[in-house]
């Protein structure tokens, strides 16, 4: 069974959060590779390695809420189940695409 517009908002509320979260410290990574604000090895490393990947994904779970509601009023699709077909392929063939340009 596909998720729906009331999955869409539940996961999406709990992943802007956490988006939230990543964005500030990529943030704070960033002022710590430029201003030294914190050690910059490390800061470097964490703004580099460890957030490009969980940004992008829980990014792309935000994004996915508004690309719905959007697809669906310019009623593109006939069926809801095509419309998130749709959605969904396009959310991992876009997030797969990002990690593995990161990672290559």
């Amino acid at each position: 069974m596909m998720f729906g517009a009331k999955w869409i908002a539940k996961i999406d509320a709990v992943g802007a959060w956490i988006l939230f979260f990543l964005i500030l410290l990529f943030i704070v990574t960033g002022y710590g590779m430029t201003k030294q604000i914190m050690d910059p090895a490390l800061a470097k490393y964490i703004h580099t390695q460890l957030l490009p990947v969980p940004l992008f994904i829980f990014f792309m779970i935000h994004a996915i809420k508004s690309l719905y509601k959007k697809l669906k009023d310019w009623c593109l699709f006939k069926s809801e189940l095509w419309l998130n077909i749709y959605l969904y392929s396009l959310a991992f063939m876009v997030t797969g695409l990002f990690i593995w340009l990161h990672f290559r």
